[in-house]
């Protein structure tokens, strides 16, 4: 009896020893999969301006506070508090009601989870005036493949949650861009990895992707909650969730058997709804001007006949090498390669015309 009982001990400390080896393991395991995964993308020699685009993109998007007549941007004190704490619940419950009649996916309702996350995001006033600004450039065109796809235009929030609309941002993972594509699901909808360009950093063309993947998951799950769960967690999760218990279909009810990051990931989508339609009711401004000189709708996109150099480009066009990469951000090292695209301001059209032929005699020569 004794000894069943001492070998019944080592077992459990054998199991347990394995446990904590295998959760050491794993993140190790999984940092080494995005350093080789990096390494394979980014080539250093052949890198935007010999500088990492992922460090470009981010010192880029830093942005300056603004100025006015040379001197710091102030506002008065009176605008400069920044109204964090939420006292007033049934305010915050007409709120949130009132945006949620004109919602099409009925979500966006209150709960002390909510309400505390609202409030966590209001102390980072001066990360909302970024995404704000950021926002002017990126949300018409969500907008447009949003209505294209026809599905709810406040889906354009998710681009903040995965991103914060930095269209060269890289999770530990390995997902990329604004959307926050896994390299497997990023091929699925046709976006393109190479060692020249990424795709999932094209915001153009990983929105229609996820506009697509919003609309299949939306089409096998017709929940929303879910839905938004199954882009962050993966529709299979989700999937063994609903299965495992099918007399309750409502996400708050279900939310403890998701993993931590997505039992967050609903109060924030919702709390990001609130921010960006009442920042100004919380004294929040944007204090950063956006780095975008053009916007979207004075952009267009031009066709390249034969590899050339960005460099290349934004000298002859008179147009800065940082605007460039900014409208430009899938191409991961300076050179287009012959049959893709580039993005230009419209007011560019006429000089690029008049430049061809010696972009054409410049690549020959060369």
């Amino acid at each position: 009896m004794e000894t069943t009982k001492i070998r019944n001990i080592m077992f459990f400390v054998f199991i347990l020893k394995s446990l904590v080896i295998q959760s050491i393991s794993k993140p190790l395991l999984e940092q080494k999969d995005v350093i080789n995964f990096h390494n394979n993308v980014f080539n250093p020699k052949l890198d935007l301006n010999n500088i990492h685009a992922e460090k470009l993109w981010n010192k880029t998007l830093e942005g300056k506070k603004k100025s006015l007549s040379g001197k710091k941007y102030s506002q008065n004190k009176k605008r400069n508090t920044v109204i964090i704490n939420i006292n007033n619940t049934e305010e915050l419950k007409r709120r949130l009601n009132f945006i949620n009649q004109k919602s099409q996916i009925k979500i966006l309702k209150y709960n002390s989870i909510v309400h505390a996350t609202i409030e966590s995001y209001l102390r980072m006033s001066k990360y909302i005036g970024k995404i704000i600004s950021l926002s002017d450039f990126f949300f018409p065109m969500f907008e447009e493949k949003l209505e294209k796809y026809r599905l709810p235009k406040e889906l354009k929030y998710l681009a903040i949650i995965e991103s914060n609309l930095n269209p060269v941002v890289t999770s530990k993972a390995g997902a990329k861009g604004i959307w926050q594509f896994m390299p497997e699901t990023g091929k699925i909808y046709n976006l393109d990895i190479n060692h020249l360009y990424d795709e999932r950093n094209d915001p153009i063309k990983s929105t229609e992707a996820a506009c697509r993947y919003l609309k299949f998951l939306y089409k096998k799950i017709g929940n929303w909650e879910f839905v938004l769960a199954a882009y962050n967690a993966g529709p299979g999760t989700v999937d063994k969730i609903l299965q495992r218990s099918k007399n309750r279909k409502n996400f708050w009810e279900l939310c403890e058997f998701f993993p931590k990051e997505t039992q967050n990931y609903i109060p924030k989508f919702i709390a990001i709804n609130y921010i960006m339609n009442y920042y100004k009711e919380h004294n929040i401004y944007k204090h950063y001007s956006s780095p975008y000189k053009y916007k979207y709708k004075e952009t267009i996109l031009i066709p390249i006949k034969q590899k050339i150099s960005m460099k290349l480009y934004a000298c002859n066009l008179n147009i800065s090498y940082q605007d460039l990469i900014l409208l430009n951000p899938q191409y991961i090292v300076d050179l287009i390669p012959s049959g893709n695209k580039l993005r230009l301001p419209k007011n560019k059209i006429l000089l690029f015309k008049k430049k061809e032929r010696f972009f054409s005699q410049k690549i020959h020569q060369d």
